[in-house]
């Protein structure tokens, strides 16, 4: 089969390498070549690249890791443990194991006893079904508290999706619980996972693989799809190619894929209940470190970024040379004026905040920094959400979707993306041509 696949994030790239594997001739879409890997994508730095976005992997993300070790990469995987810190009421506590979650002065000691059950109790929920009728607010009132809920998870619902974060469904929460107790070595261990030269190295390597077996990848974005006789589809593109393919793989979201397509009225409806929250990263390159820890979540009201994160506080690669690498991360909906800021208002307003949370921060040690913004970048989940999930299946015959929207009950990540991509792949692969 000749197969179109419009996106080369990791979904994407990873349904092309596993259908060019199987014989299949695949052509990827793509902005560039430079834009391989999605939100996944990477800046070059010294002699290495690194994330455009943050990103780790847990020892439980068995889907990327096989992937990883299929294409001998393994040797590359860095593990290492965190030091994390929460900031609250202008202060930062150690936020990394129980011991921390004991001595944390802010809440009471019984709201700290039902916060550390509840993280380990998440992992024994086998239906999330039964959370999808409670939202995050009501079932963290009930799991740890209300003084828990208002002095730490409240403030963090609305950094992460501000006007929705009422509505947001316990299914939600309940995952990041269980990912974060299911994936400790033990109690109080836990190890975060890196690539070597960034997780770009993986996805570069997907496309070489394509590529190798004269597949291509078409640097530009697709701008039409419509169905083609014999039941094909067309794929136009930015630069003016119009190509059939037996079958077609999109894995954008489902509203960007309504804007190439005529789909009828019902199916349309169906993807406007399909909402994202947009984030705004900045990544900081400076002289020293900024603090001791790697991720700091900040648990403030009206803060301007949700998460501190301090790549280089975790690994320390030779090839970024004397750079330590900083992100400051804010989501925020794409309607809010602050996504429409330009690189300049954004920094102004991020670096006061930095400053604020490290007086001794000195502007003056950067040595460069990037602003990047993703439109789609973290699904909302709202009560009863799993009636809102669209199938690979769309109304235009051998057009399929995959998409991160998809992932649900789980959130979004790159294990779940490789796992939606190798999904994708065997449905194209099977269904009746």
């Amino acid at each position: 089969m000749e197969i179109g696949i419009i996106g080369g994030g990791a979904t994407g790239l990873t349904a092309g390498y596993l259908l060019s594997k199987k014989g299949h001739t695949v052509a990827v879409y793509e902005k560039s070549e430079e834009d391989l890997g999605g939100i996944a994508g990477a800046v070059p730095i010294h002699n290495a690249y690194i994330d455009k976005f943050y990103h780790h992997i847990f020892t439980s993300d068995t889907d990327i890791l096989s992937l990883i070790e299929e294409l001998g990469l393994s040797g590359d995987m860095l593990w290492e443990e965190p030091k994390n810190g929460l900031y609250l009421n202008g202060k930062l506590y150690p936020f990394t194991n129980p011991i921390d979650l004991i001595t944390f002065p802010e809440i009471g000691l019984v709201s700290r006893f039902r916060m550390g059950l509840a993280v380990l109790l998440a992992k024994n929920v086998r239906d999330f079904r039964d959370l999808e009728d409670i939202t995050a607010k009501d079932w963290l009132i009930q799991k740890t508290g209300r003084d828990a809920y208002e002095k730490i998870w409240q403030p963090l619902l609305y950094s992460k999706f501000d006007r929705d974060a009422d509505q947001i469904s316990g299914v939600w929460i309940w995952n990041k619980f269980k990912l974060r107790g299911s994936t400790r070595q033990n109690i109080s261990k836990e190890c975060l996972g890196y690539l070597r030269g960034s997780f770009f190295s993986l996805y570069r390597r997907l496309a070489e693989e394509i590529l190798s077996r004269q597949n291509i990848v078409i640097p530009s974005p697709a701008v039409s799809i419509s169905p083609a006789p014999g039941g094909k589809v067309q794929i136009q593109s930015e630069n003016g190619m119009n190509i059939i393919y037996d079958k077609a793989l999109f894995t954008a979201s489902p509203g960007e894929l309504c804007q190439l397509c005529e789909f009828p009225e019902d199916y349309r409806q169906k993807t406007l209940k399909i909402r994202y929250k947009a984030n705004i990263c900045m990544t900081l390159f400076v002289k020293k470190p900024v603090s001791d820890y790697y991720w700091i979540t900040v648990a403030e009201e009206n803060a301007p970024f949700v998460l501190c994160v301090e790549h280089t506080n975790l690994i320390r690669d030779p090839d970024y040379g004397d750079c330590h690498i900083l992100y400051l991360s804010r989501y925020l909906d794409v309607s809010d004026l602050f996504f429409g800021a330009s690189d300049d208002e954004i920094s102004a307003v991020f670096l006061a905040y930095l400053s604020r949370l490290f007086p001794g921060f000195d502007p003056d040690d950067i040595l460069g920094s990037h602003v990047f913004r993703s439109t789609y970048a973290q699904p909302v989940v709202p009560l009863r959400h799993s009636g809102n999930i669209l199938p690979m299946e769309t109304p235009i015959e051998n057009l399929y979707l995959a998409g991160m929207s998809q992932i649900y009950p789980e959130d979004r990540g790159q294990n779940y993306a490789v796992r939606m991509g190798r999904e994708a792949a065997e449905i194209l692969m099977t269904s009746k041509e």
